[in-house]
C-alpha cells in the first residue's frame, strides 16, 4: 500500500474516532459480541459503550432470544446448567462457562438461576437448603458483569424476582418476598431500586398464600412480575393482582391443564392442552393491556410423536396428562412470524426446535452427542427450569 493511501486511511480513522456522534452511530450497528471486544480498544470507547445513553440508544436494536439455559439438579448433576443455541447454522457459543461471582464465595455453594429478563439473569447461591442463607446477584452473561444485591431489611427472604425493561428505563427493580420479622405468620414485600441502590418496605404485611410463591420461575411482562399464571405483582402500583386464565367452554375445567407459561420478545404466552387430545397445543397470547388471552396458535404435535414413539407411556390412560413424555421448554418469538417456534424436550433423547408456522422441526441438541446414555436418561428439563438468553450490553 502506498504511503499516500496509508495517510488517507489514517486520516479517515482519526476523523471517525474524534467524532463521537459518528463513532456512536457506527458502534450501534455492531453485534453485541463485537461491542464487548470494542470496549478494550480505549478508555474512551469503554466509557461510550458502557454509558446509559448508549444502552438506551441500542434498545431498538434488541434482538430476540438466541439461546436457552437449562437447569437440572439431581444427585448426579447438582447442579447442571446446559446452554442450547437456537441456531444450528450460526450457533451461539455458551456464554456461561462459569459464574464469576463464585470467585468471591469460598463455600462452594449451589448456584441457581431464578429469572431471566431482557438480557439479565437473577441468580442466587444456596449454602444450606434448610436455611435462608442465600446471596442474590444480577448478572449479565454477555459481558460477565454482575452486582451483588444487599440483603433486605425486614426478614428472611423466601424468594426474589426482578423487572428490567430497557424500553422504559436503564434501571431495574428487585422484588423480595419475606417472612415478616414483626409478624412471622405474615409475609412482607420489599423493593430494591438500582437507581437508588437501597431497599424499602412496600405496603403492609399480608397472610401467607399458596398463590404467592417466589420459589417458582418468575416472569416479567409489561410492568408486572408474574409469580404464576394466575397472580402478578404490579410494579408501579406495588400490589398483587389476579390474572384470568383462558375460558373453557363446554368442557369441565379438569379436562384442561396449563403446560407452559412464559415470555418471549415482548409477548406473554400460555399453552393449554385438553386430555381428550393431548397432542393439540393451544398457544395463547396475553392482550397488550393485560386483560385477557387470545388464541395465537393451534399446534398439533402428532408428527413429533410419530418421530419419537418412545415418548408414549403405554402404561397410562390416553387421557392422562402424562401420557406423552414430552415437555415444552419455551415459546420463542422472532422478528417475523415465521421465525417463531417451540423448544421441545424429548427426555433422554433430544431437544427440538418446532416451527409454529410451517410445522417443521429439527434437532438442536442430541443427548447421544457427548453424553452417556445412562446419564442422559436421568436428565429431565421442563419449562419451569429454562431461562432465555438475550445478548445485551447493559453495564453498571
Amino acid at each position: 500500500m502506498s504511503q499516500s493511501k496509508k495517510k488517507i486511511i489514517t486520516f479517515s480513522a482519526n476523523v471517525v474516532f474524534s467524532n463521537e456522534e459518528l463513532l456512536t452511530e457506527i458502534l450501534l450497528h455492531l453485534p453485541v459480541k463485537s461491542l464487548v471486544c470494542c470496549k478494550c480498544v480505549s478508555r474512551k470507547w469503554l466509557c461510550l459503550i458502557s454509558s446509559p445513553h448508549f444502552t438506551h440508544l441500542r434498545v431498538p436494536c434488541f434482538r430476540p432470544a438466541s439461546g436457552l439455559f437449562l437447569y437440572h439438579s439431581s444427585f448426579l448433576t447438582n447442579p447442571y446448567h446446559k446452554f442450547v443455541s437456537f441456531s444450528l447454522e450460526n450457533p451461539i457459543t455458551t456464554p456461561l462457562q462459569k459464574f464469576p461471582f463464585l470467585q468471591h464465595d469460598h463455600h462452594n455453594p449451589k448456584i441457581m438461576i431464578s429469572q431471566s429478563c431482557n438480557g439479565l439473569l437473577l441468580c442466587h447461591t444456596v449454602h444450606n437448603p434448610f436455611t435462608f442463607d442465600e446471596n442474590y446477584y444480577i448478572f449479565n452473561p454477555t459481558t460477565q458483569q454482575f452486582v451483588t444485591l444487599p440483603r433486605p431489611l425486614s426478614g428472611d427472604v423466601i424468594g426474589m424476582g426482578f423487572a428490567f425493561d430497557p424500553w422504559k428505563s436503564s434501571h431495574y427493580k428487585v422484588i423480595s418476598l419475606q417472612i415478616s420479622k414483626l409478624e412471622p405468620a405474615n409475609h412482607q414485600i420489599e423493593i430494591y431500586s438500582s437507581e437508588h441502590k437501597k431497599w424499602r418496605v412496600s405496603g403492609q404485611t399480608f397472610p401467607r398464600h399458596y398463590d404467592i410463591c417466589f420459589k417458582n420461575r418468575l416472569v416479567y411482562w409489561n410492568g408486572a412480575i408474574y409469580v404464576s399464571c394466575i397472580k402478578r405483582f404490579n410494579i408501579e402500583q406495588e400490589k398483587f393482582e389476579e390474572v384470568a386464565i383462558p375460558d373453557v367452554q363446554d368442557h369441565e375445567e379438569d379436562d384442561y391443564r396449563i403446560i407452559y407459561f412464559g415470555e418471549s420478545y415482548g409477548h406473554l404466552h400460555l399453552i393449554q392442552v385438553n386430555r381428550q387430545n393431548l397432542a393439540l397445543y393451544n398457544v395463547y397470547e396475553m392482550k397488550h393491556d393485560g386483560t385477557g388471552w387470545f388464541l395465537k396458535y393451534e399446534v398439533n404435535v402428532e408428527d413429533v410423536v410419530l418421530a419419537f414413539p418412545h415418548i408414549i407411556r403405554g402404561f397410562l390412560e390416553t387421557t392422562d396428562f402424562h401420557y406423552y413424555g414430552m415437555a415444552v421448554l419455551n415459546v420463542v418469538r422472532g422478528d417475523k412470524e415465521e421465525d417463531s417456534f417451540l423448544i421441545l424436550h424429548i427426555p433422554g433423547m433430544v431437544i427440538l426446535r418446532y416451527n409454529l408456522v410451517n410445522k417443521s422441526f429439527y434437532k438442536l441438541w442430541d443427548f447421544d452427542n457427548g453424553v452417556h446414555d445412562a446419564f442422559a436418561w436421568c436428565l429431565h428439563f421442563d419449562g419451569s427450569n429454562t431461562y432465555e438468553y438475550v445478548e445485551s450490553t447493559y453495564c453498571w
